[in-house]
């Protein structure tokens, strides 16, 4: 309901320059890698569910404390607390998903999550759109009330969770008790997927949210009503496609699946490319059909990703791993945003999109490689 409004509500309501903005967002990227390490043991030590209850109270409390910021030292409290809280939540519930769900279904499910996010997305931007008034301090506060309310529905959820599988995990006899990052990194074919997941996220999903607004509004002069549409466009593919998209993915492997990710990428990032030499609204169907292009993209990689990780994990380190999938995550929401800026910023816009449309190509051989190593 509030991330994409947070620039806004600093910026339009609070007062704070848009450079605080950008940064405050940065910093809340940065504890969250410094919290997933930590987090992820955690999980492993004393079990999901007691680390994504904590995690939920955090994050409605950061939203109840948005509401109430003033102050530069308040609003990175704030952000402090949504990255932790966010860094509670994320590995615990997949840890969870991946316990409760058999191997062959994961997939599935992690689509289905997807999917379902997704449609969460959207009703939270409906919602949003209907409480927020311009230039009104309380329709703000309402709506941060609000998503703080969110998160303890969601906490009654889990609360209500009787499943072991939500608990610490019981080491089988002929099994370890416990484990450690170094184990998870002794394994190459874990640290290759996850150094390719972070240059295909860093490359692909990263400059998304950043780069393109500013790319469509003060490259291409297109008017700010396009970026909803534009956006809409992703969501509301990834609703209706995410089955049909499941259902083709059954006869392929996921290395095959991954491998598809960065050239579906790469060619909705060539549609980006040649929306400057179109009519304006033309460039602004380009844009459209870039985000539908990458839908599908994000509707093989959302799926694929997690569930091969967690299908090369042991039962011990499965919270440090589902932990580096946030750390992916947070690295890419990091530089890919900086790369959009830098760029963009020095009127590089068109070999920005080049070097994105090149970047999400290069996990490929590291996905081949990953392959390789588990068919030995």
């Amino acid at each position: 309901m509030t991330l994409s409004l947070l620039m806004v509500y600093l910026h339009d309501i609070r007062g704070f320059t848009t450079t605080f903005g950008g940064l405050l967002m940065a910093w809340g990227a940065f504890t969250g890698i410094v919290g997933t390490g930590p987090l992820g043991a955690l999980v492993d030590r004393i079990g999901p569910k007691k680390v994504i209850i904590p995690g939920l109270i955090i994050a409605s409390l950061s939203a109840f404390s948005f509401s109430l910021v003033t102050t530069h030292a308040q609003a990175f409290f704030s952000m402090t607390l949504f990255s932790l809280g966010g860094q509670c939540i994320w590995p615990a519930q997949m840890v969870i998903l991946t316990r409760v769900t058999p191997e062959e279904d994961r997939s599935k499910i992690f689509g289905f999550n997807f999917m379902l996010l997704n449609l969460g997305l959207g009703i939270g931007g409906l919602l949003s759109s209907l409480i927020i008034r311009e230039h009104s301090v309380l329709s703000f506060q309402i709506m941060y009330w609000v998503d703080g309310l969110t998160y303890l529905l969601f906490l009654f959820i889990v609360l209500g969770l009787q499943t072991p599988h939500a608990g610490k995990y019981i080491a089988k006899a002929h099994e370890p008790k416990s484990g450690s990052y170094r184990e998870l990194f002794s394994r190459k074919d874990l640290t290759v997927l996850t150094f390719a997941g972070v240059i295909l996220l860093t490359f692909g999903y990263g400059p998304l949210q950043s780069g393109i607004p500013v790319y469509a509004t003060q490259f291409l002069g297109l008017s700010p009503k396009w970026l909803g549409v534009i956006f809409g466009v992703n969501t509301i593919s990834i609703v209706i496609f995410q089955p049909l998209v499941l259902k083709a993915l059954e006869r392929y492997s996921k290395y095959t699946a991954l491998i598809s990710v960065g050239v579906i990428w790469a060619i909705s990032w060539l549609a980006v490319g040649i929306s400057p030499y179109l009519p304006i609204f033309v460039s602004g169907v380009a844009l459209c059909v870039s985000q539908f292009i990458f839908a599908f993209g994000e509707m093989v990689h959302a799926p694929t990703s997690p569930a091969l990780l967690q299908e090369l994990t042991p039962e011990h380190i499965r919270g440090r791993a589902s932990a580096l999938i946030s750390l992916q995550w947070g690295f890419s929401g990091i530089v890919g945003p900086a790369m959009a800026g830098v760029l963009i910023g020095a009127h590089l816009e068109q070999l920005w999109v080049v070097l994105m449309a090149a970047g999400v190509l290069i996990p490929i051989p590291f996905f081949h490689f990953v392959k390789k190593l588990n068919s030995l």
